[in-house]
C-alpha cells in the first residue's frame, strides 16, 4: 500500500519546519560568527593552538583557466582557454600538475575515472565536425599520454589483474567496443543499427555491461559483457515504449488494453520479476535510478516503487527532485532552487530543510552545500543519515554558484572548485 506524505509548502526561513531541522540565515551567520570569535580569543590568548579551519582557499587560478571542472582523487580537471589552442590542467597540491594541449574550440571536460595506475580523461567537443567525444588515457602524476580514442568512456571493468575500458563511438555507424586500459589495445568492437539503444548497468562504480534496448520486429533487451560477449535476447513486453536501468532492474514502461503499465527484468540475468499499473496518469513521465529504490516522475510529484515487487511505498507533490545518493533524494528544486530539501528515499521522510543553501555534491560521506551572499561564499556540509544537522566549513570568496566536488572521495580531506565571480577558479580542501 502507498503512503501518501502530505509535503506541503516550504515554511518560511526563519521558521521551525514540521520535520527535519531548518537551516535558517540567523542559525548559519551564529554558527560562523561563533568560530570566528573563539578562534580569535585562542588566538589572543597565546596559550593554545588554534586548530586549522575545516575549509581553507589553497589556490586562485585566473582566467584563461575555467570550468567546468572534475575531480579525480586530489586531482581537479579544468581547461586553459588561450588564442593559440586549449589544454587541460591538472590542478594538484594548489598547482598545476601538468597541461595537456588539445585539439578542438569547444571543448570541456566531461568525465575522469582512474582504473588502476591511469588515469582516463573523456572530453567532449560540441562543435566538432564528427565525432564530439575524445578519452585520453594519461599518467595521472605527469599527465604523459598513453593513448586516446575518439570515443566516449562508458565506463571501467576489472578483468584479471588490469582493467578494460569499455567506449562509444559514432560518425556513420554508432558503436560500442572495449579496449586495454594500460596499453590501449582494442579488444573488440560491436557496430550497432538504427534500431538498438543502450544504458549503462553499473555494480558500484564498476560497468557491469551495457543493456542493449533492440526495437525491430518485438522488442526485446540483452546484456553486452564489458568482453564483448552479447547475451541471449529477452523479450519485453509488446508495446514497449522506453527502458531504463534502476535498482538492478530493467524497468520498461508499456501500454496493454489501453492501460499504461510498468513490468521490470532483473540483472544480469534478465527475469522478469513484476508488472504493475503505472502510477502516472499523464504524459510526461520519467523512470529514474534513486538506489536503493525506483523512482517514477512527472514535472512535480514522484512516485517511489519497491525494487522487490514494484509497489509504491510512498508518493508525494515534491516540486520536482533528483537522487543525490543512495537513499538521499533532493526535492523542492522547480519553483524555489535554493530552498531544497534531502529526503530519505526508502520512507520519504525529511532529512534536512535547506534555507537559502544550494547542493553542490555528495563527496561519498557528506552533503556538501554553498550559500552566496555578502559578497562571499559559506560552504557547509551535513551528513542526512547522521544528526541532518549543518557543519559551517568556512567561508570563501564571492562565486557564480557553480562548484564542483569529488563525488567518490574516501579519504579525510576534499577538494571543492569555484567558478569565481570575477573569473578564472578558486579551490579550497576540507576537512570531512
Amino acid at each position: 500500500m502507498a503512503v501518501l506524505i502530505d509535503l506541503g509548502d516550504p515554511r518560511g526561513l526563519d521558521e521551525e519546519p514540521a520535520a527535519g531541522p531548518l537551516v535558517s540565515r540567523a542559525a548559519r551567520r551564529g554558527a560562523a560568527l561563533v568560530a570566528v570569535v573563539l578562534a580569535g580569543l585562542l588566538g589572543l590568548g597565546g596559550s593554545a593552538a588554534v586548530p586549522p579551519p575545516p575549509l581553507v582557499l589553497v589556490a586562485h587560478f585566473d582566467p584563461p583557466v575555467t570550468g567546468p571542472v572534475v575531480l579525480s582523487g586530489d586531482l581537479a580537471l579544468a581547461l586553459e582557454r588561450q588564442d593559440g589552442g586549449r589544454a587541460l590542467l591538472a590542478i594538484g597540491g594548489g598547482a598545476v600538475r601538468w597541461r595537456l594541449p588539445l585539439e578542438g574550440l569547444s571543448t570541456e571536460v566531461f568525465s575522469a575515472v582512474r582504473a588502476g595506475p591511469t588515469l582516463l580523461v573523456t572530453l567532449i567537443d560540441s562543435a566538432a565536425p564528427a565525432e564530439m567525444w575524445t578519452t585520453y588515457a594519461v599518467e595521472p602524476d605527469t599527465g604523459t599520454p598513453l593513448w586516446q580514442a575518439r570515443a566516449m568512456l562508458l565506463g571501467v571493468a576489472p578483468r584479471a589483474a588490469e582493467w578494460t575500458a569499455v567506449l562509444g563511438g559514432g560518425g556513420e555507424r554508432e558503436w560500442l567496443g572495449g579496449r586495454d586500459v594500460a596499453g590501449g589495445r582494442e579488444l573488440w568492437r560491436r557496430a550497432l543499427s538504427a534500431a538498438q539503444g543502450w544504458t549503462p548497468y553499473r555494480v558500484g562504480p564498476d560497468l557491469a555491461g551495457l543493456v542493449l534496448f533492440e526495437t525491430a520486429g518485438a522488442p526485446r533487451a540483452r546484456l553486452l559483457t564489458p568482453d564483448g560477449v552479447l547475451g541471449e535476447p529477452r523479450p519485453l513486453p509488446t508495446g514497449t515504449e522506453g527502458m531504463q536501468v534502476a535498482a538492478d532492474l530493467v524497468v520498461a514502461a508499456y501500454e496493454r488494453d489501453g492501460a499504461r503499465r510498468i513490468a521490470a527484468l532483473r540483472l544480469p540475468a534478465l527475469e522478469p520479476v513484476w508488472d504493475v499499473a503505472h502510477p502516472v496518469g499523464g504524459y510526461p513521465y520519467y523512470v529514474e535510478d534513486c538506489a536503493p529504490m525506483v523512482c517514477v516522475t512527472d514535472s512535480d510529484r514522484v512516485w517511489v516503487l519497491d525494487p522487490a515487487d514494484g509497489a509504491a511505498r510512498w508518493q508525494g507533490q515534491v516540486g520536482g527532485s533528483y537522487a543525490l545518493a543512495p537513499g538521499v533524494l533532493v526535492s523542492n528544486v522547480n519553483e524555489r532552487p535554493r530552498f531544497g530539501v534531502l529526503r530519505d528515499t526508502v520512507s520519504g521522510r525529511v532529512l534536512l530543510r535547506l534555507a537559502d543553501w544550494s547542493v553542490i555534491e555528495h563527496d561519498g560521506r557528506s552533503v556538501l552545500l554553498a550559500y552566496v551572499g555578502d559578497d562571499r561564499t559559506w560552504f557547509g556540509a551535513a551528513e542526512p543519515a547522521g544528526s541532518g544537522r549543518l557543519r559551517v566549513l568556512g567561508v570563501g570568496g564571492p562565486t557564480l554558484d557553480r562548484c564542483w566536488a569529488d563525488t567518490r572521495g574516501t579519504a579525510d580531506a576534499g577538494l571543492v572548485v569555484c567558478q569565481a565571480l570575477l573569473g578564472g577558479l578558486d579551490v579550497y580542501r576540507y576537512t570531512r
